[in-house]
């Protein structure tokens, strides 16, 4: 069962591994334990023995209801230290009242000489028909372990109970469920032993088989509920990855207009909702600013009121509006200070400069990459956002903020990729493109308007890709793209953060699966796919079972809600293979050397 738990990584349960590994192998004290009750007539290892099950049982308690209550509180992170700080939260204040008769019972039977005794009493195995020498266990250790019994049963069943309502995702309920029902019926199972044990009788070790039995069957919940469906039911949002610190850093690149409080309203509800604080700095009229985002679905009056967002003055951060000093950095560092004093589980600051910059530019773009606009719990996040017009003439200043900051440009047009084939975003959605391209074309322009495009229209991008690829680079920085990586590094799925999946190159079924699940998992909204690239993998897989892929893929991809571009190196293969492929496609681009706009080889026809 360790070994098992080892090595499936698709779990949900994955991060919860170590605790459940931990609880097996601490398990192991009860049937040893029980051993040594048979096997040994003296007094003081027969004493030994027990204390040693009441100290595995008490662990397993106290380890089990923790993993409960981290389930419950997820995805927001338990810790001691977490339930330290708020213990009077209710859930924590819960599991701080489960674990008290866990410690009473391991303190008295350690402590307490009398919790057992070693009488040499005769112990009858009724399941073996023989009576053996025994120690005996006191009533109160008796009750301390009903005590232990009721809530070890209780509180976890009722915590996961409330996490299955939360939960939508059915494998993983029937799972919770699972876990939850086999530990009570162990919590039982040992209770009877223990009790019977009081009056003579032994049955610890059907009991214990028992409990290994639902330890088995536990362990099948590790099974189904895999990480892939979380990794993509996570909804894309502006919020940054955990796990490096620049994520928590935004810059957003707009155009004139108010198209930028299209982005920042949905970054200030991303926030909202996730119990944030949030903050935004406005260099303009507090009124434009409201309606600007009363239009896009913020009730900011009603926010404000709350206490849940602040619009103050850009000035208040920038007193001095020539002079570049340590004051915005300490005016957030004080917020956020602030926010972790109110119980916020985060503060998000919105700088809206605007066209607002200070020279000399060098100074500013230090000043906007300093490392102190982070936090290393992850507790601060900052979107900075900038006009356009701003960086006109020092494109290298911008080229240097944007390789240092996770960007989102939306200071193109709207439906940039889509204009460049003649057609409306509308009219393009859910078509399925062949990008055919030279090596030596400009295709990175072409990618990098796409991209511009699905985040402008606020729509998923699923990214099936390698990391030595043009595209990687790109979609590495798009704000909440889901990215699978294909590469031979790996035999089996892998889930290195929530924006990033490892595949294994040359296992299409699990690519398939990977796309299929994908395709539940955002059933009814609009999302695009990038596949790159073809070619890659005729050369790896070879032509036929490429060409097989593709096709199921299409398949799959039957929705007029999924638009899909498969990349192709028309370099790489012969007329033959570039045929058979481009035969499967609504639409061809092809981007040739010299060109700055992808020619329209197979125009598709748009229902009127």
């Amino acid at each position: 069962m360790i070994l098992f738990l080892s090595r499936n990584s698709l779990s949900y349960f994955q991060s919860y591994k170590d605790y459940f590994v931990a609880i097996y192998l601490i398990f192991l004290g009860f049937p040893v334990g029980d051993l040594l009750l048979m096997a040994s007539s003296s007094s003081a290892l027969q004493r030994i023995s027990i204390q040693g099950i009441v100290t595995s049982g008490s662990l397993i308690a106290i380890i089990w209801g923790y993993v409960a209550t981290k389930l419950y509180v997820y995805p927001e992170t338990f810790s001691p230290k977490r339930l330290i700080s708020r213990p009077f939260r209710p859930i924590f204040l819960a599991y701080a009242l489960y674990l008290l008769p866990m410690i009473f019972a391991l303190i008295d039977g350690w402590v307490d000489p009398l919790a057992i005794t070693s009488t040499s009493i005769q112990a009858t195995y009724p399941f073996d028909n023989i009576t053996l020498p025994s120690s005996t266990v006191s009533v109160l250790l008796v009750g301390m372990g009903l005590g232990v019994v009721a809530v070890f049963t209780s509180y976890p069943l009722a915590v996961l109970s409330r996490r299955r309502a939360l939960v939508k995702d059915r494998e993983v309920r029937r799972a919770l469920r699972l876990i939850a029902s086999s530990f009570g019926v162990i919590s039982l199972a040992s209770a009877l032993g223990f009790g019977l044990l009081a009056f003579g009788q032994n049955v610890l070790g059907p009991a214990n088989f028992l409990s290994v039995i639902l330890i088995i069957v536990a362990v099948q919940a590790f099974r189904k509920p895999t990480f892939l469906k979380t990794f993509l039911g996570v909804v894309p949002s502006l919020q940054s990855s955990p796990g490096a610190s620049h994520y928590d850093q935004m810059l957003l690149i707009h155009g004139p207009g108010d198209e930028k409080f299209g982005p920042i309203a949905k970054y200030i509800l991303d926030g909202v909702n996730q119990r944030e604080r949030v903050i935004y700095f406005h260099d303009g009229d507090v009124s434009v600013v409201s309606e600007g985002l009363s239009r896009q679905g913020v009730d900011v009056t009603r926010l404000m009121l709350k206490g849940a967002l602040r619009v103050p003055p850009l000035g208040s951060a920038y007193p001095s509006r020539g002079v570049l000093d340590d004051t915005p950095l300490e005016v957030v560092q004080e917020l956020a200070a602030e926010a972790k004093t109110l119980g916020n589980e985060g503060l998000r600051v919105i700088l809206d400069y605007d066209d607002f910059i200070i020279r000399p530019l060098q100074k500013f773009v230090n000043h906007l990459t300093d490392p102190r606009w982070t936090s290393p719990d992850h507790h601060l996040h900052v979107l900075m956002g900038f006009n356009s017009t701003t960086f006109r003439g020092e494109e290298a200043s911008l080229a240097e903020l944007e390789r240092k900051i996770r960007t989102l440009d939306l200071s193109e047009a709207l439906d940039t990729f889509s204009s460049t084939v003649g057609l409306s975003h509308d009219e393009i959605s859910g078509r399925k493109l062949l990008l055919e391209f030279d090596p030596q074309g400009d295709y990175e322009r072409v990618f990098k308007s796409l991209l511009a495009e699905t985040a402008s229209n606020f729509e998923r991008t699923v990214v099936f890709t390698r990391k030595d690829s043009l595209i990687y680079s790109l979609v590495e920085r798009q704000p909440a793209a889901k990215i699978f990586v294909m590469t031979s590094r790996v035999s089996y799925p892998k889930m290195e953060n929530e924006n990033l999946f490892l595949l294994p190159t040359y296992d299409t079924s699990l690519l398939l699966d990977a796309l299929n699940k994908t395709i539940e998992a955002y059933t009814g909204s609009d999302f695009t796919i990038i596949f790159d690239n073809i070619s890659h993998l005729v050369f790896t897989l070879g032509p036929e079972r490429t060409y097989s892929l593709v096709r199921q893929a299409l398949e799959l991809m039957i929705s007029d809600k999924i638009t899909a571009i498969f990349s192709m190196n028309s370099k790489a293969h012969d007329q033959k293979i570039m045929s058979t492929f481009e035969n499967m496609f609504d639409l061809e681009l092809v981007c040739e050397a010299g060109r700055s706009v992808p020619a329209i080889r197979k125009k598709i026809t748009v229902p009127g």
